[in-house]
């Protein structure tokens, strides 16, 4: 198998969690920021949320011209920092070249509890798991700490911020994030989850990691954030994260025209679709704490065997198995 069937479905997790970065923090001490009354909107928001268990449904739609993948899920943030996050990949694949269409639906659970983050896919019902350090881990840092250099490092990030509304009910922001100082948080944050890798792993997972921080420098990020005021909580947040995605897929794209990745005909044409006419939105829906209790994980965790090739496999069944 080639080098990139470890990377694609994988980062695609990571963007999911992504997607979610704009509910991070909670009682942090927040000195730096620009002086705009846009950013000091949102400082005021984003500092007055709580360190408390906070739920969100988590939706994301990937289009290309020959993929389209919509995730489904919860993702939940405990009290004592563990993350969690279950759901279902559906994915539509379509060969242009060979004519024929695949339909999948793929189970997915994500828990990372301190630097370790595990990924579990259900595949022809059978679940398997593998570790996702770097970007992941890193994003999924952001979204729950309460760190206050971090946050001070978040803040420094806005470039700016619109106030659409303003009431005392609500506060809606479009805010734009600069990527590459929010790649230098990710990158600095993220070191710590490599510790368990060593070798070939390590010089793989280091080497898409630099991929996906060359992404974020390269494109501002930016998203829609509607709160409720009275409780200071996310009511939605929606992001629009289609440069990252087109310029990771470019950057493969090069590195295979250099010589550095061999590719199928199947990725190639995927990450052709990915890197010049794909769209990738995600919008995320805070929900009551006790809806949690549907975040349901696979069934003895310790039990499920490890592979590192779990996402080769998914990828593989979902640009080759065909539904009858």
């Amino acid at each position: 198998m080639s080098f990139i069937k470890k990377i694609n479905l994988r980062r695609i997790a990571a963007v999911v969690a992504v997607s979610g970065t704009v509910f991070f923090g909670g009682n942090a001490l927040v000195n730096a920021a620009p002086a705009n009354d846009g950013v000091w909107a949102f400082r005021e928001a984003y500092t007055a949320q709580k360190p408390d268990t906070r739920v969100f449904e988590q939706d994301m739609t990937l289009i290309t011209t020959n993929f389209h993948l919509d995730v489904d899920s919860k993702a939940q943030i405990l009290k004592d920092g563990s993350f969690r996050m279950g759901g279902q990949f559906n994915c539509t694949y379509t060969n242009l070249k060979k004519n024929y269409s695949t339909n999948n639906t793929i189970p997915f659970y994500i828990e990372q509890i301190d630097n370790e983050m595990t990924l579990y896919v259900q595949r022809r019902g059978k679940w398997s798991k593998m570790l996702l350090p770097g970007l992941p881990a890193g994003i999924a840092f952001l979204w729950k700490t309460t760190d206050p250099v971090t946050a001070n490092g978040v803040m420094n990030a806005v470039k700016n911020v619109e106030v659409l509304k303003d009431t005392p009910d609500v506060r809606i922001l479009n805010v734009t994030l600069d990527g590459a100082k929010l790649a230098d948080i990710l990158e600095k944050d993220s070191q710590a989850t490599f510790a368990n890798l060593s070798g070939e792993a390590l010089a793989e997972q280091k080497t898409m990691f630099q991929r996906w921080l060359a992404a974020f420098k390269a494109n501002d990020i930016t998203f829609a954030w509607t709160i409720n005021k009275p409780s200071w909580t996310t009511a939605t947040a929606s992001f629009d994260l289609t440069p990252i995605i087109r310029s990771y897929a470019r950057y493969v794209l090069d590195e295979s025209a250099a010589g550095k990745v061999v590719l199928t005909d199947e990725e190639r044409d995927l990450l052709d679709a990915m890197g010049y006419y794909s769209e990738l939105k995600s919008y995320s829906t805070e929900i009551p704490p006790e809806k949690s209790e549907f975040i349901n994980a696979p069934a003895n965790l310790e039990a499920i065997p490890e592979n590192d090739n779990a996402l080769n496999d998914v990828f593989y069944e979902i640009t080759t198995t065909v539904k009858k």
